[in-house]
């Protein structure tokens, strides 16, 4: 169910389906740590060439294959990933979730030209991270996403952003769940499409409405229901007096998001969201090599 991937945060507040997770902490299975510790953590962290930030309001988005993490990405981590890390009951699940933190871990640290192990995130009064800890880490906005063997991280110079990526589940919609996430307009849009369209477009729906909650910082602390985005995937407009209170603060950062489809794999929808508007897109790719492009 795409409620069950809500990844408001860096830290991935639900990071399996229910029955995935185990309260009690279990170590790491050998087969994990032959595939990301592949080296001395000494080589892993060696600096790649440095990136540069995105320009103004433009936005990197990268897209990150968990099958392929970065060299030694279990040594990159810090020891509470590493702890979450190992509440996963399944390999698969470790290993992705491993690699998504490794692989931003790295990126992020090219961009602030530091070792990706000594980066700091605090997170938000609803789990959303940001980084910090050093003068200058703040400015650089990023959130991250994950659905099966895929990941998007989004890239800003201080602009609040929020991205999604939803594999498609050719078992959902159930008419229970559209109507719980969906405004009764987005429902009645639904209903009318062929019953062959109705699964990739609600789950295009759904990616651009947990993009525009990621990048408020709020979460499913808003209700999906509230927020109405359509079945068109047209970049548009959502306007923040519509859905929010005079009080918020995300009110006073800008009066509207910028909402667009993003390119993604086959078989998955993907959304970028971001306050006041973003500028150009550029899409980036990391490697299985360890090395990004």
């Amino acid at each position: 169910m795409p409620a069950d991937d809500l990844e408001n945060d860096f830290s991935d507040a639900q990071p399996a389906s229910s029955g995935r997770v185990k309260t009690l902490s279990t170590p790491l299975s050998q087969q994990v740590r032959n595939a990301l510790r592949l080296g001395s953590a000494a080589r892993a962290h060696d600096p790649a060439a440095p990136l540069s930030r995105p320009q103004q309001r433009d936005v990197h988005v990268w897209e990150l294959d968990l099958r392929h993490p970065p060299a030694c990405a279990l040594d990159l981590l810090d020891a509470a990933e590493q702890e979450r890390a190992r509440r996963f009951v399944f390999a698969v699940d470790q290993t992705r979730f491993i690699a998504a933190h490794g692989w931003t871990r790295q990126i992020l640290g090219r961009y602030l030209k530091r070792a990706p192990q000594d980066l700091q995130f605090a997170l938000g009064p609803y789990g959303k991270p940001a980084l910090t800890g050093h003068s200058g880490d703040a400015t650089l906005c990023f959130n991250l996403s994950h659905s099966l063997d895929k990941a998007l991280l989004a890239v800003s110079n201080g602009v609040p952003l929020g991205v999604d990526i939803e594999a498609i589940r050719p078992d959902l919609p159930d008419a229970a769940l559209a109507s719980g996430v969906l405004t009764a307009g987005e429902f009645a849009e639904l209903v009318q499409l062929p019953p062959r369209q109705q699964t990739g477009v609600f789950f295009a729906c759904w990616a651009r409405k947990e993009a525009c909650m990621k990048a408020l910082g709020l979460g499913l602390a808003l209700e999906p229901k509230t927020l109405h985005v359509g079945m068109a995937v047209a970049r548009q407009r959502v306007v923040l007096k519509d859905l929010l209170s005079p009080a918020d603060p995300q009110i006073a950062a800008a009066d509207f998001i910028d909402l667009s489809a993003l390119q993604s794999p086959p078989g998955h929808a993907a959304a970028l969201a971001v306050l006041g508007g973003f500028g150009k897109v550029l899409y980036r790719q990391a490697l299985a090599s360890g090395r990004t492009h």
